[in-house]
């Protein structure tokens, strides 16, 4: 355990630096530029990019890729070419703006300059809807603070707009400056052979000219398209090996933004119908260009994410030219052995005039079996077909391929089902993965299934507006035996202890991870939970971690003996409320939590320290993001460690957290007593000295929150110290002017 001396020594090596605020951007502090002067790179810097070649880094780009403009305010005169209600990338604050609106337009001043370096991302971070006021072809003067868009793998010059007026001038569709620059993925990208792999990669002497152009590939060949909620498409130019990819800043192009996403009445048409590529093709595409450090889950570029995207906005931005059939699996019913897999799909062609000759699904089983089944018209553009022959608790995995006339020919990804008999009655049956490794649930039918399902609710809490609990249905704590499930806006009644049983139930996917909604379900009994897990974070790292951590999802677990080694692992892409713990202290060994739970407040993370000691923390493993992460969901799951004046810690008192940490001119404490008596509560500094005395009195048993002025208070990192019943508990608190 650390001395309280070693404590301290941490916690002021540690103190934040209060950050420096930032004017806002008028007309009498901004100067003018044109988006050119945004977007130019120094030559040194675009120099040392090319001669690092394929070793290249995105650390390297990030840092090269800005220029003197960086922070400061501008003003300029541009037309806008993106309509701002489409615009689908944000979520919706409360007055139903989304919270950023990324728009695209082009500088007046390339009518005369040409249009190379004129094309700009324009975000509206305000909340307020600033841009919503304008439309496509509207001429505006924006101010705004010129920012570096930057995430974990992407770097972009754009420009934070904080005024924007019309100047009642408007461009009409055929006008030269709304009109895109046509190209192909050579002009903007390099190529790299990696052990035989060719992998593509910025180039980085186009990259001034290009970020944030309006741009478009004519006759491109579309080399693999991937439909769902997000679709994602790989193209490159014919006979070119550099390729690209598409990202969905706008609704059009994203099937997860319904008309509930909207304000009434204005949603646009463009969503009335999913966005379905073709698996492969030729298409027209246009769009514009950010280095989003996104490749689209592909992995064509070298380092992964340093390539050009482009974002197509509307509808006619994506043109088929040629195409295979498209195909859609519909959705499926759960197999058995005695009904078999009946494959449902929509097959249509996927170009005007051609038509279907056969669609035939290839499957396997994991108990060694292989086929192909013919699916047969059923009407229109749906056909069927049953494979036979399973077991029950076995996987059938399958594609679907679809033959034209002209011999084109499109394949499916592959699609794995449970067979059960009967209705669904463990949790097993839910999550378990053909291979025990990261995937999805098996059993998604798209509609709710039959369950008979007994399981214990382990968590009972609220995220945001949303009722949600856990469950477990195996007292020995083994893989794939939990799962959360989501009741929306509706409260279930449900306490921690509560023993179900479920009689039906929607087996979905939200951000990759399993949960059941729709669920109908009957209050069977009450008790004890099953305890939580006790595991370390090493279990989640390592060649098995994603394998491990995938058996353990929906799974309440706790950690003993933890520290904090980030309070904001996304720190550069923004602050979600998440944190990282390791039980060896080590990022390399670090797991991520979430304030998903209205238990914690938004700035939960904002008050801990890395290096901060957790006695334990618990709660239940989920996935969003990329991440696998801990969920805790009452204020309790997170324990922080204590000292007493004897080094030994203090078994009836506690302080539990300090908010906010660091604190400005007040801070509040919350403290536990497990006994009655006479505490005390005061403030000290690093040299011992006590600076304030927050409370002193009789309190209760219980949990107490106490409110304290820091005015008169110097910035630096403090001591808290409670003392009662001659125990003593310490924690940190830093204070920020």
């Amino acid at each position: 355990m650390k001395t309280t001396a070693t404590l301290l020594a941490l916690a002021f090596a540690l103190a934040p630096q209060a950050a420096q605020s930032q004017d806002t951007c008028t007309d009498s502090n901004s100067q003018t530029v044109t988006v050119r002067e945004i977007n130019t790179i120094p030559q040194a810097n675009v120099d040392a990019l090319n001669a690092a070649g394929a070793d290249v880094t995105i650390a390297q780009a990030q840092e090269l890729l800005t220029n003197a403009l960086e922070g400061e305010c501008v003003r300029f005169t541009a037309v806008l070419l993106t309509d701002p209600f489409k615009s689908g990338i944000r979520s919706l604050n409360a007055q139903g703006i989304p919270g950023g609106i990324h728009t695209y337009a082009r500088d007046v001043s390339a009518a005369t300059m040409g249009e190379a370096g004129m094309g700009i991302q324009i975000v509206d971070f305000s909340g307020t809807g600033l841009l919503q006021q304008f439309f496509v072809g509207d001429e505006i003067d924006v101010i705004g603070r010129v920012g570096v868009f930057e995430n974990t793998g992407g770097v972009a010059m754009q420009l934070a707009v904080e005024s924007a007026t019309g100047t009642s001038t408007t461009y009409g569709a055929d006008d030269p400056l709304r009109q895109p620059v046509v190209i192909t993925t050579d002009d903007i990208h390099d190529t790299y052979d990696i052990n035989g792999d060719v992998q593509s990669q910025i180039d980085w002497s186009a990259y001034s000219d290009y970020n944030g152009q309006f741009v478009r590939f004519e006759n491109i060949e579309l080399l693999q398209g991937v439909a769902g909620d997000r679709p994602n498409l790989l193209l490159s130019s014919s006979g070119q090996e550099s390729e690209i990819n598409t990202y969905d800043t706008s609704v059009c192009f994203r099937n997860d933004r319904g008309e509930d996403y909207f304000p009434a009445g204005q949603a646009p048409d463009c969503i009335d119908d999913d966005f379905v590529p073709p698996p492969t093709g030729t298409v027209n595409l246009q769009g514009f260009l950010i280095f989003q450090g996104d490749d689209g889950a592909f992995d064509y570029a070298v380092p992964d994410g340093a390539n050009f995207a482009i974002n197509p906005f509307e509808e006619e931005d994506f043109e088929i030219a040629v195409a295979p059939p498209i195909v859609s699996i519909d959705d499926l019913d759960i197999p058995s052995p005695s009904a078999g897999a009946v494959i449902q799909a929509t097959v249509v062609p996927g170009t005007d005039g051609n038509t279907i000759a056969s669609v035939v699904a290839d499957y396997t089983t994991s108990s060694g079996a292989s086929g192909q089944v013919a699916l047969s018209n059923t009407s229109g553009d749906q056909y069927e077909g049953t494979i036979m022959g399973l077991s029950a608790n076995e996987f059938v995995t399958f594609t679907v391929t679809a033959t034209d006339n002209t011999n084109a020919a499109s394949v499916t990804d592959p699609r794995t089902l449970r067979v059960i008999d009967g209705p669904v009655s463990s949790i097993t049956d839910v999550q378990v993965t053909p291979d025990g490794g990261p995937g999805a649930s098996s059993i998604q039918t798209g509609a709710a299934v039959p369950f008979d399902l007994d399981a214990v609710v382990q968590t009972s809490y609220m995220a945001g507006s949303r009722f949600q609990a856990t469950i477990q249905d195996d007292p020995d704590l083994g893989g794939f035996t939990g799962v959360l499930m989501d009741f929306g806006s509706t409260d279930p009644g449900l306490s921690v202890g509560d023993r179900i049983n479920i009689s039906s139930a929607r087996v979905t996917e939200f951000r990759d991870a399993t949960q059941l909604t729709d669920v109908e379900f009957m209050v069977t009994g009450s008790g004890d939970p099953y305890p939580a897990k006790v595991v370390t974070t090493d279990l989640f790292n390592g060649a098995l971690g994603d394998e491990t951590a995938e058996q353990h999802e929906g799974i309440l677990l706790r950690f003993e003996d933890v520290s904090i080694t980030s309070t904001n692992p996304d720190e550069g892409v923004g602050d979600f409320g998440e944190f990282a713990f390791s039980s060896d202290g080590t990022a390399d060994n670090e797991l991520r939590a979430d304030d998903a739970s209205n238990a914690f407040a938004s700035d939960f993370n904002n008050s801990l320290t890395v290096g901060q000691a957790l006695s334990s923390i618990e709660g239940y493993l989920s996935f969003s993001f990329g991440n696998y992460k801990l969920i805790p969901t009452e204020e309790s799951d997170v324990q922080f460690s204590v000292s007493t004046e004897g080094g030994i810690e203090s078994a009836t008192l506690r302080i539990l957290g300090s908010y906010p940490n660091p604190a400005g001119a007040t801070v509040r404490v919350r403290f536990e007593l497990d006994v009655p008596g006479v505490a005390t509560l005061a403030l000290y500094d690093v040299t011992g000295r006590q600076v304030a005395a927050l409370a002193e009195g009789a309190f209760g048993a219980a949990t107490h929150d106490v409110a304290a002025d820091l005015g008169a208070l110097a910035a630096g990192v403090y001591v808290l110290r409670l003392e009662a019943a001659g125990e003593i508990a310490t924690a940190r608190l830093a204070v920020v002017r």
